[in-house]
């Protein structure tokens, strides 16, 4: 079975703004948010619109890694 990529779901709350720093303590504040964002396209085209203050929901996957090379 191919490895599986790391991800947290949110506290109820949190942000990306707010996430980062959480899981991604070595980035300082805007590049830990900028990376989450990069690994989570997801997130970003949402119809709704996104953004790093913008809520996220219990349910979303954030995932704290990029995606495989070959995957």
């Amino acid at each position: 079975m191919a490895p599986r990529r790391r991800f947290v779901f949110p506290e109820s709350g949190d942000s990306v703004a707010t996430l980062a720093p959480r899981v991604l303590p070595d980035l300082s504040g805007e590049d830990g948010v900028k990376q989450l964002l990069a690994w989570n396209l997801h997130l970003v085209m949402r119809r709704s619109g996104f953004g790093a203050s913008a809520d996220l929901l219990c349910t979303d996957i954030v995932y704290l890694e990029p995606p495989p090379a070959n995957g």
